[in-house]
């Protein structure tokens, strides 16, 4: 019955992570096309706001999925170690890119924003040329690929269990 909860757990968690994590999916495919400086600070404070709701749910579905092997005896499954080290790689990639893109927009905008996880107030706003050009440097095809296909494969792994 445990391992019935934690499979609920997990997944719960998972649909609260990509639910959560949808604003920032949204604004990184929308911030290529805005060029208006107040807009582009409403998206990026809308997408932080789900920051603590993304970071919590995706804990707990690590925590469950790292829980459930001991539980059912799976640690010997190929599937498995590929699905964790998958993951710890989308969470790795995925904050590193986040403080070299958006943090940075962040501080362009004159916002708040967090740099090798420390907290730095906002600081006076760059140049609506200097914002634009970070801008274009984005690239939410990557995020998505990184936040999306890969853990599509991973559930993909743990459905059809292939190795």
């Amino acid at each position: 019955m445990l391992v019935r909860w934690l499979i609920f757990i997990h997944v719960l968690a998972s649909l609260t992570f990509f639910l959560a994590h949808g604003a920032s999916a949204a604004m990184a495919f929308q911030l290529r096309k805005e060029t208006n400086s107040d807009r582009i600070r409403a998206m990026l404070d809308l997408s932080g706001t789900t920051a603590m709701l993304m970071f919590l749910s995706f804990l707990i579905m690590g925590l469950t999925g790292l829980i459930m092997p001991f539980l059912i005896k799976i640690w010997n499954r190929g599937w498995v170690w590929v699905s964790i080290v998958l993951m710890v790689y989308v969470f790795l990639h995925m904050s590193l890119r986040n403080e070299k893109t958006y943090s940075t927009l962040r501080k362009l905008v004159g916002l708040p924003y967090r740099q090798s996880n420390k907290e730095h107030p906002a600081e006076p706003p760059a140049s609506d040329e200097e914002i634009l050009a970070h801008i274009r440097k984005l690239s939410p095809y990557e995020l998505a690929v990184v936040g999306y296909v890969i853990p599509a494969f991973v559930l993909w792994l743990m459905v059809f269990k292939p190795f």
